[in-house]
């Protein structure tokens, strides 16, 4: 057989910059005496979740932002062959499994399968008709036009797309594949929860906060769809 050869891995340079998120609350005295609403106990939780949202929050800015790679251009760009301009069709949607399929490192096809389709509430029983039809919408069930495109992806929508765009939507990559990166100081993904006890002033005063960053570090794995 031939020689083995010595491969290089580029490494792109995508920074992901922590930064940490948190907010405070407290509760007068009186409050904790009463406690007719368990606030001691739902206060935290509360936080927590808040805490939470947050991070939820800045990945899907990554995708409706559209922030610059290290290579100067935006994550989803012309070049980058992740950006397509089509209607909600069975031919939009096949333009862009396409689009993934073909992305290249370097001479060599990657053919990545998007596994997921993220869209906003507006479009996603319109998504879930097309990809979940056996047969091509409009036609006759018996015409013998099969879906090109049947379970393809699982759709799934999220409500903060809407706020960006009610007819952009994405295609993703499986768990496994480069696309956003969530990172987390020392890797701790649970908010911390301080609570102190008030000395000039009576009450209780609560602090949560989480040490979190997010970034795109792989184009490939992500296709954006613009409405024509």
């Amino acid at each position: 057989g031939a020689e083995y050869k010595y491969v290089t891995i580029k490494d792109r340079g995508e920074p992901i910059a922590l930064a940490t998120y948190g907010e405070l609350f407290s509760i007068d005295r009186q409050t904790i005496i009463n406690d007719d609403l368990d606030m001691l106990t739902r206060i935290p939780q509360a936080m927590g979740l808040a805490a939470r949202a947050t991070v939820g929050d800045l990945v899907w800015a990554v995708l409706t932002s559209n922030p610059k790679m290290s290579d100067g251009k935006p994550l989803f760009h012309a070049d980058h062959g992740n950006l397509v301009t089509a209607d909600l069709t069975i031919e939009g949607l096949d333009t862009a499994r396409k689009a993934m399929l073909l992305q290249k490192s370097g001479d060599r096809r990657l053919n990545i399968r998007p596994a997921y389709m993220l869209t906003p509430v507006a479009i996603e029983s319109r998504a879930n008709q097309l990809i979940k039809s056996a047969s091509v919408p409009g036609a006759d069930a018996n015409s013998g036009i099969v879906n090109p495109i049947q379970n393809f992806v699982t759709v799934a929508s999220e409500a903060r797309l809407d706020d960006s765009s009610p007819t952009d939507y994405y295609l993703t990559a499986a768990q496994g594949r480069d696309t956003i990166e969530v990172a987390y100081l020392d890797g701790i993904d649970t908010p911390y929860l301080e609570q102190q006890q008030g000395f000039t002033v009576d009450g209780a005063a609560f602090k949560v906060r989480i040490d979190a960053g997010v970034a795109p570090l792989d184009w490939r794995g992500l296709v954006k769809v613009t409405k024509k």
